[in-house]
């Protein structure tokens, strides 16, 4: 009697918990604005052709939320600064956007306010030369990554 009864009760409680969590959970991979996001590829490839077009490579130190990076490529003159989005692949609210300030050695250095070890999409962007650097990096304290498309 308690296998004939006891199947069919275990399957209508994990129906609720799943019916719950699919109720409740957050849909973060899935964009509100599509339109948007569109016109933001469309332009985010101008300016991934134009890195390309000046060869713009950057080496990059993230040390305990401390980003330094060094940028080269053909360049007229070096930007005053850079932002750096560190792009969580799955959850959006672990995305960061960090202003690098250039600093009197030449190289860029922010802060970032949280922790962002391990996988992560990077993208590195003059929005005064119009040019961004996307690469996807393995993120370790203390170890240099190279970005370049």
């Amino acid at each position: 009697m308690l296998l004939v009864v006891g199947v069919p009760v275990v399957a209508i409680c994990w129906g609720m918990v799943i019916i719950t969590l699919a109720v409740t959970g957050k849909d973060s991979l899935v964009s509100d604005s599509y339109y948007k996001d569109g016109m933001a590829y469309t332009e985010n490839n101008t300016f991934i052709d134009k890195a390309k077009r000046l060869q713009v490579k950057a080496d990059m130190v993230y040390n305990e939320g401390e980003i330094r990076a060094t940028i080269s490529g053909y360049l007229d003159e070096q930007p005053s600064f850079l932002n750096m989005q560190l792009i969580h692949p799955t959850l959006e609210t672990r995305d960061e956007t960090v202003m690098l300030q250039q600093m009197s050695d030449g190289s860029y250095l922010g802060l970032a306010n949280h922790d962002h070890l391990g996988k992560r999409k990077l993208w590195l962007q003059s929005p005064e030369q119009e040019w961004m650097v996307k690469d996807e990096a393995l993120i370790e304290n203390g170890k240099s990554l190279t970005l370049s498309q």
